[in-house]
């Protein structure tokens, strides 16, 4: 059965995507390759053409990123789909899925309630679900309740029905309802009804033992914040602490060039509320000032925002200040934390093994961990491995360097998948390129190929053609090396070649055009200027993009002082 994987990943200004991926086992040679715009099980317009970054099994190049790509991928409908001369109708599609977290918003009301009640009480926040946790997070800020709270609970039901309860929300603390509830408590498919809205929640109080408020729970979309306002956050915090507490959601527009924000704060009285552009623990400048509406405590605000400010968002440099006439600089502020994941693409390969292997397998792999550094999501295809995986696994260990397992994945081909909840000590280590996947099979027990963890690609594709399939009799010394290297080999035709010495890395650190003739010869090429390491040597064919692996080996280049 065919497989595939694709991955993008914008440049800064989103002007340019890079694509990466790999394609295997198809019934036919590749005829196109398109992207294009549709929802799971709809047909749409194309939007790219890829099949001229397509080369053999792999996926790999830039491309232009019209306005289209982004918009649409934000909402999940984007797909890929590959036609095959077995299949020129299609022989292959995938959905591409936007690594996000899913947040679940409600704003709760007496006139919501069936009946309506003639409570003027308000309840703002929201459900949190990180990719892969067991468990969801759900924390509301309540203002105005007549009496006491008796009871949470969600029900599921739409607008307008009095719904059937499903669980209740145990953990409330004065205006502060929040806890999380275990996912394995909940009724099979809770996570796709929420999705579709199936689900609302109702405060019950002594005064209206059967709901004085309730709220539809909504998914706000898939790149949006959901965050508390608090006076921890603020710079500097406020002596005496404060008791207000608030919440802000923010949504963006289709076009991606504005944002609506709103805010409910419950304990203090605004003089102001504003959207400002700055890291966490540093002040910047104001970006938007919310209105005030009727409710108390409650503010809005629809404003557009450029390019720049959209990345702000994204990279969480956006966030709320709300001033009082005692803290006139502030006295609450919440950074808007969006639902984007951390993203990483990567390749696997013999050559980043320590040491290398003479392997010819190739893996791409994309990963991602939610901004709490709580969760890793990941999806790895692999083609050409001597056998089925024997062992697979994610350890902390930068280049080069051996590992600490702390993640065994699933043992399966091509494609590998899982999610797995980490140490947040490890979300920077990721982040900063210091851990890997490494693939193990029956006949590479110590490891067949090697990937880090990161946002970039180095492994060599291997393509063989007529010319390079004819060499034979490879003799690759001295090993180690010092100041040269002498290539003995012997060749069927002539043809103008390069040899490409690569680091561990894939870096190519050494290149040399030769002529290779038919019959035997010997080639030496210096390397008395290279740094100590692990290298492999390929003999290429740049006209026609091919090459062939000669040697892998542990090269102690040490050059002479």
């Amino acid at each position: 059965m065919p497989k595939g994987l694709i991955t993008f990943i914008f440049t800064a200004d989103r002007s340019k995507v890079d694509v990466s991926g790999m394609i295997v086992k198809l019934d036919g040679a590749v005829t196109e390759a398109k992207i294009r715009l549709g929802i799971t099980g709809q047909t749409g317009a194309v939007l790219l053409d890829f099949l001229p970054l397509l080369e053999g099994r792999r996926i790999r190049g830039q491309m232009d990123a019209p306005p289209a790509l982004l918009e649409n991928l934000l909402i999940n409908g984007v797909y890929a789909e590959i036609n095959t001369t077995a299949h020129p109708s299609g022989e292959m599609r995938g959905q591409f899925l936007c690594e996000t977290d899913l947040d679940f918003g409600l704003h709760m009301t007496g006139d919501q309630v069936v009946p309506p009640t003639n409570s003027q009480a308000r309840a703002f926040g929201g459900i949190h679900y990180p990719l892969g946790a067991g468990d969801i997070v759900y924390a509301f800020v309540v203002n105005g309740l007549s009496s006491s709270i008796t009871s949470v609970e969600i029900y599921e039901g739409q607008p307008g029905e009095v719904g059937v309860p499903i669980r209740k929300l145990t953990a409330f603390f004065g205006s502060i309802i929040q806890g999380l509830v275990y996912m394995d408590t909940m009724p099979a498919g809770f996570l796709l009804k929420l999705r579709e809205g199936k689900y609302f929640l109702t405060i019950k109080t002594v005064n209206f033992p059967n709901g004085e408020i309730r709220g539809q729970l909504t998914h706000l979309g898939y790149f949006i914040s959901l965050a508390p306002i608090n006076g921890i956050q603020q710079v500097p915090p406020p002596i005496p602490p404060t008791q207000g507490f608030g919440f802000n959601q923010t949504t963006i527009n289709g076009t991606l060039d504005g944002l609506s924000t709103t805010v409910f704060i419950n304990a203090i009285q605004p003089t102001s509320v504003k959207v400002h552009i700055g890291p966490p623990g540093q002040t910047g400048p104001v970006l938007a000032e919310l209105d005030p509406t009727p409710v108390p405590g409650l503010y809005t605000k629809t404003y557009p925002i450029t390019p720049a400010q959209l990345t702000d968002f994204a990279q969480g440099r956006l966030y709320i200040n709300a001033t009082t006439n005692n803290f006139p600089n502030g006295e609450l502020r919440g950074v808007m934390k969006n639902t984007l994941r951390k993203g990483y693409a990567f390749d696997l390969c013999g050559l980043q093994l320590v040491p290398p292997t003479n392997s010819n397998a190739l893996g791409i792999g994309v990963a991602s961990v939610d901004q709490a550094d709580c969760y890793l999501n990941y999806k790895i295809i692999t083609d050409g491995l001597a056998g089925l995986p024997t062992d697979s696994y994610f350890a902390d260990g930068d280049f080069g360097q051996f590992d600490t397992i702390f993640h065994t994945t699933p043992k399966t081909e091509p494609i590998i998948a899982g999610l797995h909840e980490i140490r947040a000590a490890l979300g920077p280590v990721i982040e900063n390129s210091g851990s890997h996947v490494q693939i193990s099979t029956a006949a590479y027990p110590n490891g067949e190929i090697r990937g880090q963890v990161r946002r970039g690609f180095t492994c060599p594709e291997v393509v063989p053609v007529v010319e390079l399939g004819a060499i034979s009799n490879v003799v690759v010394s001295p090993v180690p090396f010092r100041e040269f290297l002498n290539i003995e080999l012997e060749s069927l035709s002539d043809f103008e070649g390069r040899l490409v010495l690569r680091d561990i890395l894939g870096v190519e650190t050494m290149t040399q055009m030769v002529q290779i003739v038919e019959g035997e010869q010997t080639i030496q090429v210096s390397t008395v200027h290279l740094p100590k390491g692990f290298y492999a040597l390929s003999l290429e064919i740049p006209s026609q993009n091919a090459s062939v692996l000669l040697k892998k080996w542990c090269g102690w280049n040490r050059p002479y002082a």
